[in-house]
Formats: C-alpha cells, sequence, structure tokens
C-alpha cells in the first residue's frame, strides 16, 4: 500500500511535467494510461500522429528510475515506440533505445511533442561520431586565410569529442585564458557538432549584448551557411529564427518574460554553449539553462569554486543546505567534473610559455600611490575632519563615502605620464576602471582637461555605450582612453590595448583575472613598413590591487558564497568585495547591469568633499615572469607548489633528500607526509592531471622548488623510448613502432586501456600507416617483450593516474 501511495504521488508530479511541457493529459491523442501489451502494462503512452512515440515509466520517489530501462524497453518494443521515459517524478532519463550508440541519460524537462517527433525524423538518419570530422589547423582557412587552429585548440575539441563519442559524456567545461581564442574554438567545435549531425539547432548564451555581437560577426564568417542570428532581433521575425542553425542569444533576452518556455521546446537546441559559464548558472540564468535538454558545453577563464578547501562530508553534517548552494554555484560541479578538474584547461601561464607561441604577453605593474591612497590602505584607514568630526576612511571607501577631486587628478595626471606609447608616439589605447559610473566621467573630464580629446566614458549611462566601445575597439575613434566600470571588464577584444588603469580596488581574484585578460592579447603595428610586436602591456594600479592578491588575499579560504539579491537586482553583476563581501549597495548606480535594465539609481546621499591637496608619493614597477602573478598561479597547481615548499621547508629530510636528488627518498616522504592532506588532498594522479604531463612525483617535487624543470610530455615519451630501445637493442624501425604506439597510448585513454589488455586492433591507427600497418607488426619480434616493458613503465603508470574511470 505504501509503495502504491509513492507511485501515485510521483504520477502527480509526473503529471505536471508533462503539462508543463506542453501535453494535453486530457487528450487521449497524446496520453494514454496503463496502456497494455504483450509484456505488460505501460504506465504511460506519449502518441505522435502516426502512433506511440514514446513509453514513460513511472517509479516511486524514493526508487532509482534508471533500474526501471529493461521493463520499459519491452514496453516500447512491444508497441514500436522508439522512446523512453524513466521518472520518479523527481528525476527523469530519457532513452532513445533504438540506437546503439546511446543510453538512458538524465534530462531535467521532459520533451514535448515536438520533439519527439522531430528526434523520430533524426532517427532516420543518425550521427556520425564527432572523431570523424577531422579538424586541423587549416579548417576554417576556407572561411578565413589568415587563420588557423591553434594546436592547443584542437586539443580541446579533440578531449570533449572523445569523451562525447566514447564515455557518452553530455557536459563540459573549457578552461581557457581570456584571449585565448575561445570564440574561434567554439566555431570550430561547433561546427563539427554540426557536421555529423550530433547537432542541427544550438544556442550560444553571453550575458551582455556587446559579446552577442561581437560573437555574431564571427559566427556569420565561420558558420556563415548555418545563418546565425541574433535572438534579440530575430524573435521578430520567426520564420528567420526557426531556420537558422546557430542562435546567439543573452541571457537577458531569453529571460524577459520567460520567453524562451514560450517560444522553444526544452529539446529545440541540441547543443548550448555558455559564455563565460561562471556568471550564467544560477539564480534566474539557472532556470533558463537547465530548461534545453541538451549537450552542454561552458567556457570560461574564471570558474567559480565553491567547493574549493570545503571538507564536503564535514558539510554535509553541519549544513547540508549551505553545501547544496556552494553546489548550485560551483562552476566545476554544474559541468560534471570534479572540483577543480575542468575537461581541459589552458591557462595564461600555458599561453605565454607555450612552445609554438607565445600566445599572450605578461604585464607590467607600476604601483602609483597617492599620499591619500597610502593613508587609506592603512590599518586605520585615513583621517578626515567632516563636520568637526574625525572620520576615517579605507581605500574601498573614497568616491562611495567622500569625494577626492585632488586624488582623481593626481591619478589622471600620473596614467599619462606613466602609460606606453604606441610606436607612433601617442598613448596606447587604454582603459580605464572606476569605481562607479559617477566617478567614471569625473575621470574622463579630467584627463580631457589635461589632454583635450583624450578620453571618453564607456558605461551603461552613455547612449549608443556598445557602439562606442565597437568604434573604439577598431580604432575608429581618436580617443585613446576608455573609462568605464564593469562594462569592458569581461568579453571586450581590443588586441591593440597597451595599457590598464585600476583607479578603483578590486577584492575579487575573479574580476582582477578578467580585466588583466583585456591586455593579454598580442598585436602586431605596422607602421609604413615597418611592424613592431605588443611584448607587454601597462597595468597602472592606483589603489594596490596587486599587492593586494600577491600578499594579504588568502587563496585557502573557501570563496564566500554572494548574498541573495532581490528580484529587483536579480540581473546584476557579482560583488566586487573583500572575500565577496558586497560593495555596490552604496554607489550611487548600483551597477552597470542595473542601469541597463531600467532600474531607477538609488536616491543621491550627500556624500562629503574632500577640498585639500594630494601628490604622488610613491612609483614601483614590477615586471611580471613567465610564470605570472600569484593570482594566475591559484588554481590547483599553484596551490601545490606554494604548499610543497612550505613542506620541504618545515621538512629537514626533505631539505637533504632534494639536495642528494635521491628519488626514492623524495617519493617515500612525499607518500608518506605530504599526498591526501584533508586541505587540498594533493594526489599523483590530480598532479598529472592538472600539469598535462605523466611525470612522476619526484619531478613535481624539483620543478615547484626549483631544482630542475618539469620536463615535457613529448620529453619524457622520449626518454622512455630510447630507454627501451637500448635495454631491447631495437633497430631503427622497431623503435619508430615503439614510439608511435607510446605517442598514441599517452594521448588517447581508450587506446591505452585496449593496449593494457593486449588489443592489437589499436595498430590499425593511421599512426601506424607508414609504418606498414597492423600486417607490418608480424616483423617485429621482439614485440612482446618490448610492450610488456612499455607497460610496466614508469610513462604508462603516470598516464593511468590521469584516466577517468573506466578508460
Amino acid at each position: 500500500m505504501k509503495t502504491g501511495q509513492n507511485e501515485a504521488f510521483s504520477r502527480v508530479l509526473i503529471d505536471k511535467a508533462l503539462e508543463f511541457s506542453g501535453w494535453n493529459l486530457l487528450d487521449p491523442h497524446q496520453v494514454c494510461f496503463e496502456l497494455s501489451g504483450k509484456t505488460g502494462r505501460a504506465d504511460y503512452v506519449l502518441l505522435g500522429q502516426h502512433g506511440p512515440l514514446c513509453v514513460l515509466e513511472a517509479k516511486c520517489e524514493d526508487e532509482d528510475p534508471y533500474d526501471a530501462k529493461e521493463q520499459a524497453r519491452g514496453y516500447a518494443e512491444n508497441l514500436k515506440a522508439p522512446f523512453v521515459i524513466l521518472s520518479n517524478g523527481h528525476e527523469h532519463w530519457f532513452w532513445n533505445y533504438t540506437r546503439n550508440d546511446q543510453d538512458a541519460y538524465r534530462i531535467e524537462r521532459l520533451p514535448s511533442p515536438e520533439d519527439l517527433t522531430r528526434l523520430q525524423l533524426k532517427n532516420l538518419q543518425p550521427p556520425r561520431r564527432l572523431m570523424s570530422e577531422i579538424v586541423a589547423a587549416d579548417y576554417l582557412k576556407k572561411f578565413r586565410p589568415d587563420i588557423s587552429v591553434r594546436q592547443y585548440q584542437i586539443k580541446a575539441m579533440d578531449i570533449v569529442s572523445r569523451q562525447f563519442d566514447e564515455q557518452r559524456l553530455r557536459k563540459f567545461l573549457l578552461e581557457m585564458a581570456t584571449g585565448t581564442g575561445k570564440t574561434l574554438l567554439c566555431a570550430a567545435l561547433i561546427r563539427r557538432f554540426l557536421m555529423t549531425r550530433n547537432a542541427e539547432r544550438v544556442l550560444f548564451i553571453v550575458d551582455r549584448i556587446e559579446l552577442a555581437k561581437q560573437t555574431l560577426e564571427d559566427f556569420n564568417i565561420y558558420l556563415a551557411e548555418y545563418k546565425p542570428v541574433l535572438y534579440k532581433t530575430a524573435r521578430r521575425r520567426p520564420g528567420e529564427l526557426l531556420g537558422s542553425s546557430v542562435v546567439v542569444a543573452t541571457l537577458q533576452s531569453l529571460m524577459v518574460d520567460r520567453r524562451y518556455r514560450e517560444e522553444f521546446t526544452p529539446f529545440h537546441f541540441d547543443l548550448v554553449v555558455n559564455d563565460e559559464a561562471h556568471r550564467s548558472i544560477y539564480g534566474d540564468a539557472r532556470e533558463v539553462v537547465l530548461f534545453f535538454q541538451a549537450t552542454r558545453i561552458g567556457l570560461t577563464a574564471t570558474p567559480k569554486a565553491y567547493l574549493k578547501n570545503v571538507d564536503i562530508a564535514q558539510l554535509q553534517q553541519e549544513n547540508p543546505k549551505a553545501l547544496e548552494a556552494r553546489q548550485l554555484r560551483d562552476t566545476y560541479n554544474y559541468f560534471g567534473c570534479k572540483p577543480g578538474f575542468p575537461t581541459y584547461r589552458y591557462d595564461i601561464i600555458d599561453a605565454v610559455k607555450d612552445p609554438d607561441g607565445p600566445f599572450l604577453c605578461l604585464p607590467k605593474i607600476f604601483d602609483l600611490r597617492s599620499d591619500i591612497t597610502t593613508k587609506a590602505l592603512a590599518e586605520s584607514g585615513w583621517a578626515v575632519f567632516i563636520n568637526e568630526q574625525e572620520e576615517n576612511f579605507k581605500i574601498k571607501d573614497l568616491e562611495r563615502k567622500i569625494f577626492t577631486p585632488a586624488r582623481n587628478k593626481v591619478m589622471c595626471e600620473a596614467f599619462l605620464a606613466n602609460a606606453q606609447s604606441d610606436p607612433a608616439g601617442q598613448i596606447g589605447r587604454s582603459l580605464v576602471f572606476a569605481v562607479n559610473q559617477t566617478h567614471a566621467t569625473e575621470l574622463t573630464k579630467i584627463f580631457n582637461q589635461l589632454q583635450p580629446g583624450i578620453a571618453t566614458t564607456i558605461t551603461s549611462r552613455i547612449d549608443n555605450a556598445s557602439e562606442i566601445a565597437k568604434d573604439f575597439r577598431d580604432g575608429k575613434r581618436s580617443e585613446r582612453i576608455a573609462v568605464s566600470v564593469d562594462m569592458l571588464s569581461t568579453g571586450y577584444n581590443c588586441r591593440e590595448l597597451l595599457n590598464i588603469g585600476l583607479m578603483r580596488p578590486i577584492f575579487s581574484p575573479t574580476e582582477y583575472i578578467q580585466i588583466k585578460g583585456r591586455g593579454t592579447r598580442l598585436f602586431t603595428f605596422k607602421i609604413g613598413n615597418t611592424e613592431y610586436e605588443k611584448k607587454y602591456y601597462f597595468i597602472l594600479d592606483f589603489c594596490a590591487v596587486a599587492e593586494y592578491f600577491e600578499e594579504k588575499y588568502d587563496y585557502t579560504v573557501p570563496p564566500k558564497l554572494p548574498r541573495e539579491k532581490s528580484a529587483a537586482a536579480s540581473t546584476t553583476y557579482p560583488p566586487h568585495s573583500p572575500q565577496g563581501v558586497s560593495l555596490h549597495e552604496d554607489d550611487d548606480v548600483a551597477t552597470e547591469a542595473g542601469t541597463a535594465e531600467g532600474s531607477p539609481p538609488p536616491p543621491k546621499r550627500d556624500i562629503p568633499t574632500w577640498e585639500g591637496v594630494d601628490t604622488l608619493v610613491s612609483r614601483e614597477i614590477t615586471v611580471v615572469g613567465p610564470n605570472g602573478e600569484k593570482v594566475d598561479l591559484m588554481t590547483f597547481r599553484g596551490g601545490y607548489e606554494r604548499d610543497v615548499r612550505e613542506f620541504v621547508s618545515h621538512t629537514p629530510e626533505m631539505q637533504v633528500a632534494l639536495e642528494a636528488e635521491d628519488d626514492d627518498a623524495v617519493e617515500t616522504l612525499v607518500n608518506e607526509r605530504f599526498y591526501h592532506r584533508p586541505e587540498m588532498y594533493y594526489s599523483p594522479d590530480k598532479l598529472v592531471l592538472s600539469y598535462g604531463v605523466p611525470a612522476s612525483t619526484p619531478a613535481f617535487v624539483y620543478n615547484a622548488v626549483g631544482i630542475k624543470p618539469l620536463p615535457t610530455r613529448d620529453a619524457i615519451i622520449a626518454d622512455t623510448v630510447d630507454s627501451i630501445a637500448a635495454r631491447f637493442n631495437l633497430r631503427y624501425n622497431e623503435q619508430k613502432w615503439l614510439d608511435a604506439t607510446a605517442q598514441l597510448i599517452v594521448e588517447d585513454g581508450t587506446t591505452r586501456k585496449k593496449f593494457m589488455a593486449g588489443d592489437i586492433t589499436i595498430f590499425s591507427a593511421s599512426q601506424f600507416n607508414p609504418l606498414g600497418g597492423i600486417a607490418a607488426l608480424a616483423k617485429f619480434e621482439a614485440r612482446g617483450e618490448v610492450f610488456e616493458a612499455l607497460r610496466q613503465s614508469s610513462l604508462i603508470r603516470q598516464s593511468l593516474l590521469a584516466s577517468p574511470a573506466g578508460i
């Protein structure tokens, strides 16, 4: 009786879910209940114009619906329905069981009648494997001859494609530094999905209209035959929208009146790509993203790691709601990745050190402090008498709780004096970030008083701000400095940018990395017949931001969750604050996003103005080396290198072992005393995954403490091949077989698994064709012993550590 009641409750939830997806439960031509057949009675049968489309099997809410697969398949085969849905009301699984390459997979929304009809037609021409569409450097050259797909972009695409084809994963997170060509990568990856018919319709989601327009410009080049459109304008012409295979949309345009529910069905898109994914998976935005039942790919340079340094088991016991909140907002968790481990990572250090590069440049940092700034940075703050009463102001209070015209003028003068010039002798194109929109306007006035026509304001308060930003980016405006708040902090691609001015404090490492990313792109200046390469850019730091993230920010503390905003403010961006404490609440204009959506600014407060003088009191220059700043390194790798150095400094035995380069002693000490600490749970498999190199534990330690650099993957493979070749006295052609085998199995986890099992079909791969193919393998007489030595090698042992479960 209890089971029946549980299933009845599940059916109430299932009924609501079906109605939400457009099924009329009262229409017997759409939904039949308890339909009997030879193999039993189907709970729900969803019908199309030509008969049964889907069997829905209902289970009790405390049962795993996946376990009913075979039961439901029997009903479906008997009724000749091509699809199966398994549900307990809370959890739904969809199974296109007639496709041998598909298992049941979890969905958040049930398909509509139109969705099932389209999927039925799609079954008539099943898609190819993603990897069957070869992507090489020239993949997009026919659209733009000057463009090549880079090796790291190809690697990212191939990792996604292999996991899609072989592991049937449907969520992926690409963590890539600003300026490494995420949009180009996406264009190529989307083309691969469309060409192989793994997607017929693609939704590309951004969080700002400027980014949407910029993306559409690129897609119109690389994906022109798929008729890409901007949702905001195309929705007024339904034929154009429905005729497009690639739709670019802002979150805001989709969320207005929840129009995405009215204009699309849950299965309308086969692939959804989230640009700046760290900002588009919570709040109202999360509802939009979860509505579409598609393969999901997230792109970001700065994932939100809300599960970093969190003891999940302890938090689950002490405060399960707090854990749920962190899980909901954690970017890695949302895209099905382990905390700190995206599907693929290519950070600024990778880009600067890439053997094929460099592909990005690092900054010179000018720490410029005025007298007021220096005092406001002190623990006691800047003491000022206001209405005969002493008040103290910290750096975060300036231009929010007290206006400082003299300081603003000092900052503008110092900026003009220290900014990098372009090869033509003009001040290089520059971005300056202000506290709020009022501050941005004041700074622009001062710049133009000092040097007429040098600056323009680009904030949402300015008419045609998007067009101004685009023209400034493309060099169509005479101004050299754009003053903004948040509008240009992400997704703004001005390649010739030479200077970034920080005239506001920043307390979020995510925001700092994003703003720095505006300047990292390389550029070639051309004057006459002479070319000049952009080798670095300047950060002119007037608020000790770089010092804060280098010396004061605690990277070991789990990030604080942002406070929930009111409904009226739900579209604003995450606050800029010390360790997550909101600072925008005191702004004269809350955020640019809020004003852009039409929210009226809060009432003006009576803010005092400091009428005294200010002077520049310090100027320090730091050239950032190839390892970047601390904020660039505080990923898993950076944390590991910091912690292992601290471990060495407190462990005399380790110091002795390192001095002697005693690999055995180093490995033993690290295994016994360092690995699997609860703070970060360092382990060999995580290191291999994070660095992308199948190196040994001692090699990682030597690199971290500066004894010798970490060897590259190719160097490790070459050493292994040379060692085995010498041991077995291999001939030149036999060593070529060994090298090709090692290269392939280190690169591909599926092939590695087959190799470990002795499966010789791996030698039919194209890599072996120049050696004569599998037929020529018989001439390699010592292959058994040689390949067994390869299986036992450190190279393969370390590579196996990085293999996902089952690979």
